[in-house]
């Protein structure tokens, strides 16, 4: 239980460090450089910043009620069935040009495919406390967790150029929120891991499918 406490603890930390590189570093003075449209930027730091603190506070109820782990749990579901498509979609940006692509892409398949039919397995059988079973579980997470901040590499690609090197207190922020809720979150609050497992396999399955369809 205490251990579950200090990585809840770790994870409100972690969205708190994300908000604050949003919300006050200079490169956000510069909304124009994220998207074309003002509002947008606005509407998505906004809504970041209200996640993050949102997320704090649940922390510090759950304390005493683990019932308020419940609206993470779903933020974090969502992440975990959208993070393996824009995780292929980011490798195909990266790649598609590349002679082997085509042999990639069925490398891709095959692994998508592999950590789904893990997860289902493990989700039949129950965690094990095993080292090798829990350190492949760990990289599922952190192979997630690419893939959620992949969504803010996208984000801050819309900058011109030579002003991507701005841009890292974005990135960095990406992928810490992608920790929070990907690789942290599962420890912090155990009593949904049914929920995250499902999740997971749902989402390596919907990139699993997006890949096989863009052949």
């Amino acid at each position: 239980m205490v251990q579950e406490t200090d990585m809840s603890y770790l994870f409100a930390g972690l969205l708190a460090v994300s908000a604050v590189l949003l919300a006050f570093l200079p490169v956000l003075r510069h909304i124009t450089l994220f998207a074309v449209n003002r509002v947008l930027s606005a509407t998505i730091v906004l809504g970041m910043l209200l996640l993050a603190i949102g997320a704090i506070a649940l922390v510090v109820l759950a304390v005493s009620n683990p019932a308020y782990f419940a609206p993470i749990a779903a933020v974090t579901a969502a992440l975990r069935i959208g993070s393996p498509p824009l995780l292929y979609r980011k490798i195909k940006d990266r790649f598609e040009a590349v002679r082997a692509w085509g042999v990639l892409r069925w490398i891709l398949l095959v692994g998508f495919l592999g950590l789904a039919g893990f997860l289902l397995v493990h989700l039949i059988l129950g965690a094990s406390a095993g080292t090798s079973i829990g350190a492949l579980v760990l990289s599922e997470q952190l192979i997630m967790a690419l893939g959620a901040s992949a969504l803010f590499a996208r984000f801050a690609l819309r900058a011109r150029p030579q002003e991507r090197g701005h841009l890292w207190p974005v990135w960095l922020a990406g992928l810490l929120f992608a920790i929070a809720f990907l690789v942290v979150a599962p420890y912090a609050f155990p009593g949904f891991a049914i929920v995250y497992g499902a999740s997971g396999f749902a989402g390596w399955v919907l990139g699993a499918i997006v890949l096989w369809r863009d052949r």
